[in-house]
């Protein structure tokens, strides 16, 4: 099997690819370290989700909550647009760190990363990313060490189901990568519960930001793509990016490991079939519009990367992407 990187070049083997990220990590190096704050510009697109957008939701919460936010979530949601706002203990555990973002996206399978992803300070994964069985761990590692979840109700009782899993897996901290205003008493209350149980910290990103985010993006963002742009608010070393493919480039088919999908499946998020392969309406697709997010991304690579973030051959800079309205076509691997 061949894959190809950054440059171009095929590699057979993990060792090969291995020496590609360390003259990365030199060009780095070399480079004068600049960190990439990921601030709205308040420009925007035009809106593409089935939700209202930010403005109208803004509006919708200032009716439940005609007297002003209570006091006990003003640390969660400002009830404007913000910038982003770090959580000190977090700031504390990514400074300076090599961070592994690593997605549940198959095309890493049978390329023996894992030992590549375990060998970063940090590795960071997304909603139920960390179940793997032995034989995903030689692809995807075994470490997970911070955890991005969008805490909806499915999510959450399968995080319940699993707290003790996670304790016994050393998770440093998690991160609640969703809107939480809505459900603000139910999140807070499990996630407490769940740290208590886990022993781990939790933060919940602030409700203002993400309006902000979402508003410059053009669509509710995917908690893949939320976890990016928040650890690239802090000042980390190097954020490396791997298992991430706005479900292939848009196209769908089969978009998670074996594992997690059949995990999705046991919580209800989806259904079975005999190719693993969702439906766009069971990913929400109404919700997370693809192309805005694709879109969004590209521009942050052509800002960022080379800098603190790098990524695998999926969504390199040199695999340009053809925008249409509603149609993705990827160009072919340089």
């Amino acid at each position: 099997m061949k894959w190809k990187m950054e440059d171009g070049v095929s590699y057979k083997t993990a060792t090969e690819m291995e020496t590609v990220i360390e003259s990365h990590r030199q060009l780095k190096q070399s480079t004068p370290a600049t960190l990439p704050r990921i601030v709205p510009t308040g420009l925007g697109y035009e809106w593409e989700s089935s939700t209202p957008p930010p403005e109208i939701q803004l509006a919708q919460l200032a009716m439940v909550y005609p007297k002003g936010i209570p006091r006990q979530y003003k640390g969660f949601y400002r009830g404007v647009f913000k910038d982003h706002i770090a959580d000190p203990k977090l700031a504390e555990l990514l400074k300076g760190k090599r961070v592994a973002y690593v997605c549940p996206s198959p095309h890493l399978e049978g390329k023996g990363m894992g030992h590549i992803i375990d060998s970063y300070d940090l590795v960071v994964r997304v909603n139920q990313g960390y179940k793997l069985t032995e034989e995903e761990k030689k692809d995807y590692g075994s470490r997970t060490d911070i955890l991005f979840n969008c805490c909806n109700i499915r999510k959450l009782l399968a995080l319940k189901d699993d707290a003790e899993y996670l304790k016994k897996l050393g998770l440093k901290f998690f991160v609640c990568a969703n809107l939480s205003m809505w459900d603000i008493d139910r999140t807070e209350n499990f996630l407490n519960e769940i740290s208590h149980t886990a022993n781990m910290p939790w933060y919940n990103i602030d409700d203002g930001y993400l309006f902000n985010l979402y508003r410059e993006v053009g669509t509710i963002c995917n908690t893949g793509l939320v976890g990016i742009l928040e650890l690239l608010n802090y000042d980390v070393e190097e954020l490396y990016v791997t298992g991430m493919t706005f479900f292939n480039m848009s196209q769908f088919g089969r978009v998670y490991t074996d594992s997690y999908h059949d995990g999705a499946v046991e919580f209800g998020t989806i259904t079975s079939n005999p190719e693993r392969e969702p439906t766009e309406t069971e990913l929400r697709m109404d919700i997370h519009n693809q192309p805005r997010q694709i879109e969004y991304f590209q521009r942050i690579l052509d800002e960022h990367h080379g800098s603190k973030l790098f990524v695998d051959e999926y969504v390199q800079p040199k695999r340009l992407i053809v925008l249409t309205r509603y149609t993705l076509i990827p160009s072919p691997i340089l």
